[in-house]
């Protein structure tokens, strides 16, 4: 009880800070673990270097697994149009016999070819009980 508790007040602190923030890109990625999924989410600025970039995950296995994250990036612009960025975050974890609630710590890359499109890397650990894991995406930031 006290988990989903929290799990209700997390997802209102996220939709809080969403609504809240500016959406500045949809993001396409592919992810791999020891299978291969893909994901869509967004990015919304929070503040000049703050992000939430929440996402969807479904991954092609014989169970039905998917997770959702809501991950806070912090970003440190470099020089050539790179960003480098920690990610702390937390995730809703599904598959055929549990649901689970996590947490995200990772880092990623951004590359900016143009003002509305950028490429980017992301390696991420989840601490789920019972389910670790780790996993790369490469994606596409795409403007709007």
């Amino acid at each position: 009880m006290i988990m989903k508790k929290l799990y209700a007040t997390l997802i209102f602190c996220v939709m809080t800070l969403a609504a809240s923030a500016q959406i500045t890109s949809i993001d396409i990625k592919g992810n791999l673990r020891h299978d291969f999924g893909v994901g869509v989410g967004f990015t919304a600025d929070l503040t000049n270097n703050f992000e939430l970039s929440p996402s969807f995950n479904y991954y092609f296995n014989d169970e039905k697994f998917f997770h959702i994250d809501a991950d806070f990036h912090y970003n440190i612009r470099l020089e050539r149009n790179f960003t480098i960025y920690p990610i702390v975050g937390t995730t809703y974890y599904h598959a055929d016999h549990f649901n689970k609630l996590g947490v995200d710590l990772g880092a990623g890359m951004k590359y900016d070819f143009t003002k509305t499109l950028a490429g980017f890397v992301e390696g991420k650990y989840q601490w789920v009980d019972g389910a670790d894991d780790s996993y790369f995406s490469l994606g596409l930031k795409i403007g709007i």
